[in-house]
């Protein structure tokens, strides 16, 4: 089980990694709305195949290939998603809009973890109904899928359509198309990245990627260690105070939204990765569980403002035809980082204590949180009220 949990985790993130970029280019050219309602119609059917694939084949690697593709589309959905933010809310609200969407978006992903552990235990679906419950589970997740994929094509949004190229109309221009194909999306692609570097807020927010996954991969590849073996506290210890963390996620979001407006986003971002670093220095003194759980709830507390900013900056500061193509490249980076670090601090660990890796990670955390300030944030003190212009 726990190798094809692996595996299945391969298939999650390689849509990410191989098209995730690619992704952005293409958004960028769609209408937004449209890409979210045929990518959720179409994860409407996946939902549904997964369990008549599996029944068919009594073969676990066709579903793989079917998760691929579904995540494939969460992909492209998720791109538009965040770039079509600014087309429905005013631009003063939108720092307000991605905490709801953060709060919401995390509260259901807790939830159907709890509701989808009842719903395939639960025997209704096998005595009264004849299927399994893990069969109804993806019936309901389709269920879902399908409802979205209405309540997005009744939603009212006003997009700026991106001029419509006609040049494989022309004779020969096909082949032309086709061949520079891969040009044009690296030319698009190489524009977004030139925006990035040349726009201080946004060459920010994407800066801080890296504090991100510097932090989560000594979570990752440190902490969760030491609370299940160090600690004996298990899988179940590690489970409680995830269950802590996304409390504190939660309660970020929420906290955000109503007084984020009073802050410079900024300084606020750079502060919440101070106490993040402040947290990995002071991990190794911790000997009890509630030190372990106030610690996580503080740490998730912080980690959602983080997150809430990033998403506030590109939608305040990325012109609308090339957002798809920055939020791609926010999210690649991200998955292709995270791999790497985890890979790095666990090298790390084999030649140095623990208890030091996260003393040193937590204060360069910390450190380059203040020189961030230094180089990005020191200046005029702007609040997202007032529109961070």
């Amino acid at each position: 089980m726990p190798f094809l949990l692996s595996q299945l985790a391969v298939f999650i993130t390689l849509p990410v990694l191989v098209f995730g970029p690619v992704a952005g280019v293409l958004v960028d050219r769609w209408h937004k709305k449209k890409v979210m309602v045929i990518c959720d119609t179409m994860r409407t059917g996946c939902a549904i195949l997964i369990p008549i694939v599996f029944i068919v084949t009594h073969n676990i690697y066709p579903v793989f290939a079917v998760v691929f593709f579904m995540f494939l589309l969460g992909l492209f959905f998720n791109t538009a998603r965040s770039s079509i933010i600014p087309n429905l809310v005013s631009r003063d609200r939108i720092l307000t809009a991605n905490s709801v969407i953060n709060l919401v978006g995390r509260g259901a992903t807790f939830l159907g973890m709890l509701l989808g552990g009842l719903i395939v235990d639960w025997r209704f679906w096998k005595v009264n109904i004849g299927i399994e419950g893990w069969s109804a589970a993806f019936i309901l997740d389709a269920v879902t899928f399908a409802v979205s994929a209405a309540m997005l094509y009744l939603m009212k949004v006003k997009l700026i359509r991106p001029e419509k190229r006609i040049d494989h109309l022309r004779p020969g221009g096909f082949f032309r198309l086709l061949f520079h194909r891969l040009g044009r999306l690296w030319a698009e692609l190489r524009h977004a990245i030139q925006m990035i570097v040349k726009s201080k807020n946004l060459a920010f927010a994407m800066s801080t990627i890296f504090l991100v996954i510097m932090g989560a991969s000594v979570i990752y590849v440190l902490a969760i260690p030491t609370i299940q073996k160090e600690m004996a506290w298990g899988t179940s210890g590690v489970g409680i105070l995830a269950g802590v963390g996304a409390i504190g996620l939660l309660l970020g979001a929420y906290l955000t939204g109503i007084f984020g407006h009073h802050f410079d986003l900024k300084n606020l971002m750079l502060f919440c990765f101070i106490v993040v670093g402040a947290i990995l220095i002071l991990f190794p003194f911790a000997r009890h569980f509630w030190t372990f759980a106030l610690g996580t709830l503080i740490g998730g507390i912080a980690i959602s403002p983080i997150f809430i900013g990033q998403d506030t900056l590109i939608h305040h500061y990325a012109d609308e035809l090339v957002r798809g193509r920055v939020f791609s490249l926010r999210d690649w980076i991200l998955n292709g980082s995270f791999l790497l670090w985890a890979l790095f601090i666990g090298f790390l660990a084999n030649f140095i204590k623990k208890n030091l890796l996260f003393a040193i990670f937590g204060i360069a955390i910390a450190v380059l949180s203040i020189s961030g300030w230094l180089v990005f944030a020191r200046g005029k003190s702007i609040t997202v009220s007032q529109n961070n212009t």
